[in-house]
């Protein structure tokens, strides 16, 4: 005659007494509630939703993480053109020049040495610095403003000086800004 299961399991010691007891007894108590029209819970369901809400989760961790490494690349790849333009349009700034050209470098002024026409083009806003590795160089505003999209850092722009108000009683005392001391 066959035997159940649960017999052939305590027969061979891989469950005990208890063990059968709670099974018999859960089994008891889903069928009387299923008789008596409430529905239970299939613990297959509950499996099945866990591995969906696990699989949902770990979809959303690979979304973030691909998206993190489209991020680096683009920035890299960013990083990687600007300095690229930067080796095509810079020119190595001067250090013979009679004037004096000071900027600010991280909180440090720095001092570049130019011919009078150079010092004209920077301070029109022209020309802008742009920080080589061993040095500063120069190139035109034009083309500093497409590498301070991709790298600020390595582009120093001077701003035009604004043209004065129509209505300011000091119109006519201009201050000039290039004085030789």
């Amino acid at each position: 005659m066959a035997r159940t299961l649960q017999d052939q399991l305590l027969n061979m010691g891989m469950a005990n007494k208890s063990q059968a007891k709670k099974a018999k007894d859960t089994k008891r108590k889903q069928t009387k509630l299923r008789k008596s029209g409430i529905k239970t819970e299939d613990p297959d369901t509950n499996v099945q939703s866990d591995i969906e809400r696990l699989r949902q989760e770990k979809q959303e961790r690979d979304r973030l993480l691909n998206q993190q490494r489209e991020e680096d690349r683009a920035r890299k790849a960013g990083l990687a053109e600007a300095l690229q333009l930067i080796q095509q349009h810079s020119t190595k700034a001067p250090k013979d020049g009679s004037m004096a050209y000071n900027f600010v470098h991280d909180r440090v002024i720095k001092t570049l040495h130019l011919d009078r026409a150079t010092h004209n083009q920077l301070s029109r806003g022209q020309l802008a610095i742009v920080i080589l590795q061993p040095g500063y160089g120069l190139m035109a505003d034009d083309i500093a403003a497409r590498i301070e999209e991709k790298a600020p850092q390595r582009v120093i722009r001077i701003k035009p000086e604004a043209k004065p108000d129509e209505d300011d009683p000091y119109a006519d005392y201009q201050i000039p800004d290039d004085l030789m001391w």
